[in-house]
């Protein structure tokens, strides 16, 4: 018996095949229905949808053959895989690769056996379609072409899948960006409307007039920024991309205390910018400031007449940004809720501000996405540390 080969580009072979999720599944009826198309068109009892992995084929369909997977040393298909066109084994005991293999030796004797490669669309060998008899036997050319026509069949079905999960990922960033656009824009549009309440209530003098039109052009020049940042922060999760950049923190953070400028002296709390003029990270800006712009937001809304702060410190592995308020504070059972990803805490603010605890939840999952982490610690009535960990990145 003979092993076969390693093919050339293995890894990225194995990479494409990983990149279609087959293993959550193990049968699945749009499957199963080729492999006994496929048995019944060239008349033979055994069909197969193979996968080949790095030390095993499994089966992704089967008709006539038990078991979920053999080892890849044995495998006819790990031979299949070699080639672009159909291999065809009228016999097995005269190929010398195959005349003392386990599966012609003993149970379940094939003789003959015919694997179409299923080839993806970036050229690579996931695996086969093939058919197997117990008796010697050779494929008509009707009954080729059909094989080949099915093996395209399973990947336009894998391709399918895919093409699935990236609709539902797509229809689920989309639902998350109307959330945060109806939680986040509520509060600086209803400043806007009460400035120019103010106004129309001729309520203000002159002087006050051309303050208030000065915050409202700053307020409507936040919000827009506000909209534009989620929406990038919408591409960043439709393109997956996780691209670092070196940029200043200590900018980045007076940048984002700007959307929270005019709610902030509304409530009396001062913002500090407490990061180091020179401090650089290398993060994707966009995913830092989306968090550093919702944390600072909750730290607003529930404080007032008080401080909010944002530090940074570099470790070794790691950077450190803490966001600390002197707000109301939360109990310890709280505290551990919001460590939770899946959990929503949608307690009203100081002013009672309303909020859905989305933000919380986004920010947990882009973090466990690129290994970091967020904590919390909280004494009620002392106000909140919030800490988000950054895994260190090396500069492009």
């Amino acid at each position: 018996m003979q092993v076969a080969p390693i093919p050339e580009d293995e890894a990225k072979r194995i990479a494409e095949l990983y990149k279609y999720e087959l293993h959550d599944k193990a049968y699945e009826e749009e499957f199963n229905e080729i492999v006994r198309l496929a048995s019944s068109i060239c008349n033979v009892p055994m069909s197969l949808i193979t996968l080949i992995d790095v030390d095993k084929q499994w089966f992704k369909a089967r008709i006539g053959i038990d078991g979920n997977e053999t080892a890849r040393s044995v495998s006819f298909c790990a031979h299949a895989i070699l080639s672009d066109e159909l291999m065809e084994i009228q016999n097995a005991l005269d190929d010398e690769r195959f005349f003392d293999n386990p599966f012609v030796i003993d149970d379940p004797n094939i003789r003959y056996y015919a694997g179409m490669p299923l080839i993806t669309n970036n050229g690579y060998k996931l695996g086969t379609l093939c058919v197997l008899d117990r008796v010697p036997r050779h494929l008509n050319e009707e009954q080729y072409g059909a094989l080949k026509v099915l093996s395209k069949q399973v990947i336009k079905l894998f391709e399918l899948r895919i093409h699935n999960k990236e609709l539902d990922r797509v229809t689920a960033v989309q639902q998350k960006m109307m959330a945060i656009m109806a939680h986040d824009i509520r509060s600086p549009l209803a400043s806007l409307e009460s400035i120019f309440e103010l106004k129309s209530m001729h309520l203000l003098s002159e002087e006050e007039v051309k303050e208030v039109e000065g915050m409202a052009a700053m307020q409507l020049n936040s919000t827009v920024q506000l909209l534009n940042n989620i929406v990038d922060w919408g591409k960043l999760q439709l393109s997956q991309s996780d691209t670092a950049e070196t940029f200043n923190l200590h900018t980045l953070c007076n940048e984002c205390f700007r959307y929270y400028l005019i709610a902030a002296t509304g409530k009396k709390n001062e913002l500090q910018n407490r990061v180091d003029s020179s401090f650089v990270v290398n993060a994707n800006r966009q995913g830092l400031e989306f968090m550093l712009r919702n944390l600072l937001g909750n730290a607003n809304k529930f404080t007032a007449g008080g401080k909010i702060a944002v530090s940074a410190r570099r470790h070794k592995d790691f950077t450190e940004i803490v966001i600390e308020d002197t707000g109301v504070g939360m109990d310890e059972q709280t505290v551990a809720q919001l460590q939770h990803k899946d959990w929503s805490v949608k307690t009203p603010g100081t002013q009672n501000e309303k909020g859905n605890g989305l933000g919380l939840q986004l920010i947990h999952e882009y973090l466990a996405h690129i290994k970091g982490t967020l904590s919390f610690s909280s004494t009620p009535g002392s106000g909140t540390r919030v800490t988000i960990s950054l895994p260190e990145v090396p500069a492009s």
